[in-house]
């Protein structure tokens, strides 16, 4: 009996399709793809899927307007380009705390936090916030982030809306179904949250010294007397000035891996002032047991699945190379969210670039107008799709 050898050329389409969504890097795939007829049919079989499935969008760039409180310019990453013009029904020139599925948070004097999507011309005004449980300052940075579940227009009825408030980074949640909002017991070790990931029903929150826990809103009653979710520690708190991140943040791939990533800032003397720059960011897969939900290793790395994201004051968004191809893979899109207002009475929030992760390298995708340094931070938005 002789030995048959495999023809690699024409494997099983599923089987090379499955080899083509392991590969990483974009340059591989299309290495891929120039290897035969065949493997580049397939990979353009392979493009037009993730295209279709494809849930996050290229999102785009707000940007205050000097002559308007309630307009605002969004410009095109891709086009490079301002594209669009929306007005808001009040004017509104303070920072918003979170971006979400095309709905931007606000929280006005009284701590109401109200959910706007302009697209849609849509409202909604979530219960007042405890004023209790906050410390001195502005207003508008006590309420840190506001992160979404789901796009309430599609689940108007079952989406969860994550708050991360006061200088000690605690965390409360609200549900349609609520009265009011639900403040987690945390513990000393517990706090210090800068960002919020939903992932497989799931919340995780990481803060400044690395600290990572998750948590399950689901099955929480709805009565006011009902105890919050337990908080489970995956990486416990350590003081320690090696373990600090001025931000941090949580992101999942388009290939659905969970990475941390991790800015670090430079700080000068303007006058009396301190003024903060961005000076490179590290980033680490955190790798999960899904049936006891323990970390199995977390390690620096230097690629994101090749994905672009864009981290700030939105929720963070890593979009694939495929459907970004005028971006870098493994690319860093950021605004200016060091909250610290002091800092942005001089030059303003004007902090704004990209970070390459192959050479560490820095540049701009927008250059930051000055006149806009006493206006709202420039923040990313996912527009509905009529505007991509």
């Amino acid at each position: 009996m002789g030995n048959s050898v495999p023809d690699w050329e024409y494997l099983p389409e599923l089987c090379l399709l499955t080899i083509l969504e392991k590969i990483d890097e974009p340059i591989s795939r299309v290495q891929f793809g120039v290897v035969s007829k065949y493997w580049h049919s397939l990979f353009n079989t392979f493009l037009d899927i993730k295209r279709r499935s494809s849930t996050n969008l290229v999102p785009m760039l707000m940007i205050p307007s000097k002559k308007s409180a309630t307009k605002r310019k969004i410009y095109s990453i891709q086009a490079k380009s301002k594209i669009a013009e929306i007005e808001f029904p009040k004017p509104y020139t303070w920072r918003y705390c979170g971006s979400c599925y095309g709905w931007l948070a606000t929280v006005d004097e009284s701590f109401n936090i109200t959910l706007s999507n302009p697209f849609e011309n849509l409202s909604i005004h979530l219960p007042q916030f405890d004023s209790m449980a906050y410390d001195s300052g502005h207003y508008t940075y006590k309420i840190l982030k506001v992160v979404l579940s789901d796009d309430p227009l599609l689940h108007p009825n079952n989406f969860v809306v994550i708050v991360i408030y006061s200088v000690y980074g605690r965390l409360a949640f609200y549900r349609p179904c609520q009265e009011n909002w639900i403040y987690m017991d945390v513990d000393e070790d517990q706090s210090l949250f800068l960002d919020i990931l939903f992932h497989k029903g799931l919340v995780y929150a990481i803060g400044h010294y690395n600290n990572l826990v998750w948590f399950d809103v689901n099955g929480v009653e709805d009565d006011e007397s009902s105890k919050s979710p337990k908080l489970n520690t995956l990486v416990p708190t350590i003081l320690r000035l090696e373990n600090h991140s001025f931000r941090v943040y949580l992101v999942k791939s388009s290939m659905g891996n969970l990475y941390s990533i991790h800015k670090h800032l430079d700080f000068e003397e303007v006058g009396e002032r301190s003024v903060h720059w961005t000076k490179k960011f590290t980033v680490f897969k955190l790798m999960l047991d899904d049936e006891n939900n323990k970390l199995l290793e977390k390690k620096e790395v230097e690629s994101i699945d090749g994905d672009i994201v864009f981290v700030g004051d939105n929720r963070n968004l890593a979009v694939s190379a495929l459907d970004f191809p005028e971006g870098q893979p493994n690319s860093i899109y950021f605004t200016d969210d060091f909250i610290d207002r002091d800092t942005y009475e001089i030059l303003g929030p004007r902090d704004i670039g990209i970070f390459h992760l192959k050479d560490g390298s820095l540049e701009k995708y927008y250059q930051f107008k000055s006149s806009h340094k006493d206006l709202s931070p420039y923040i990313w938005i996912s527009p509905s799709k009529e505007y991509n």
